[in-house]
């Protein structure tokens, strides 16, 4: 029986990587604003701000903004009367108010329903080029948060003590954790497979260390930052919901521009994916990845699989009165049909395990793994 390792940006988030939703949209508003301190002017393809009368000068430049009081800054500037704060993008103006609440996959959604609200708006010649102009604004903002983790990934030093999370990769398949099969004993798994839904390369320490114990490989199915594994993919992948299933009547083919589906399809990430699932029996893993219905149409082909055998939630503990494990069997269970199935392969709590927050390495500590 073969591993699959999910991913996701709880990940990055435990090794100190600033690169939740909040941190990028933050950092987008704090350039905006201080380039128009600096400038009386910002402008792109998102927002623009600028001075209502053309005489109005900074007598001196303002005190920087930072993210701690970037939305308090922001919305005194929309306030003002003296200054235009112009959301040019009705996905950003969307998500403003929601920033320290929304995830990825918050914003992935929140274009889908502005890609429908468009789509029953325009009933004439302009409904294409409104499309058009929602895509746009989306990929300018894939290009940002590109340029954004890049900073990020740069900066990163991944000098912490990783035996924790080695162990719980390399771990073996207990017999107690499978009841859609008869598991006679406990097994090492016999590959595994780190299916990364980051564009970044956090786990590939990790990885380097676990295929010195068991053979592995892995896969960026949403692509990386370097392009080596393919363009970063960043869009809608519910191809279940009812409302994505009226765009295939419609003749317009930019309605499925930002659909991963059509993305998976330029890179063979997703092929390789499938021949893994489809090779022999499996275990999930789960660590950092929200399971959002972003990747629905993916995540249920994985979970409802007949190889599928059993998935493991390796939760995040905040303290002793609150983990995510039941938010996240609420997420999952979006991905099964067949909810009898799901109570079958979704692990109880109390066999269940919370994700090892990784430890900083001291500069004095030997680094033997």
């Amino acid at each position: 029986m073969n591993r699959l390792i999910l991913i996701g940006n709880g990940f990055d988030l435990a090794h100190g990587l600033k690169t939740s939703f909040n941190d990028f949209i933050s950092d987008y508003f704090c350039n905006a604003i201080n380039t128009f301190y600096n400038d009386n002017v910002y402008e792109d393809e998102l927002l623009e701000i600028s001075w209502k009368g053309s005489h109005y000068y900074f007598d001196k430049i303002p005190k920087l903004v930072s993210k701690l009081d970037v939305y308090e800054k922001a919305d005194q500037l929309i306030k003002s009367p003296n200054f235009n704060f112009d959301f040019k993008s009705p996905l950003l103006r969307n998500v403003f108010n929601k920033t320290s609440i929304l995830k990825w996959v918050d914003l992935e959604v929140e274009f889908f329903n502005l890609l429908i609200a468009t789509k029953n708006a325009y009933k004439n010649s302009n409904l294409q080029e409104a499309i058009q102009k929602l895509n746009s604004q989306l990929e300018y903002l894939k290009l940002k948060l590109v340029d954004y983790l890049k900073l990020q990934e740069s900066s990163f030093s991944n000098n912490f003590d990783k035996k924790p999370l080695v162990k719980c990769f390399t771990d073996k398949i207990y017999k107690h954790e499978i009841v859609t099969t008869n598991l006679e004993e406990d097994i090492l798994p016999e590959n595994i497979y780190f299916l990364n839904f980051n564009y970044t390369n956090t786990f590939e320490d990790y990885f380097r260390i676990v295929k010195k114990q068991i053979p592995s490989s892995f896969n960026y199915i949403h692509g990386s930052l370097s392009e080596i594994h393919g363009k970063p993919i960043f869009g809608f992948g519910d191809e279940f919901d009812k409302k994505y299933l009226e765009f295939e009547d419609e003749k317009n083919n930019d309605l499925f521009k930002h659909i991963k589906s059509f993305e998976y399809l330029r890179t063979k990430n997703y092929y390789l994916l499938t021949r893994f699932i489809e090779a022999d029996d499996f275990q999930v893993q789960i660590f950092g990845h929200s399971c959002g219905v972003s990747d629905r149409t993916m995540l249920n082909q994985i979970f409802e699989h007949e190889n599928c055998k059993s998935i493991k939630i390796f939760y995040y503990k905040l303290n002793e009165d609150f983990d995510d494990f039941t938010d996240k069997t609420y997420e999952i269970s979006r991905h099964f049909k067949d909810k009898g199935m799901l109570r079958k392969k979704l692990i109880p709590r109390d066999l269940s395990q919370e994700m090892p927050q990784p430890k900083v390495l001291s500069k004095t500590t030997v680094h033997r793994q």
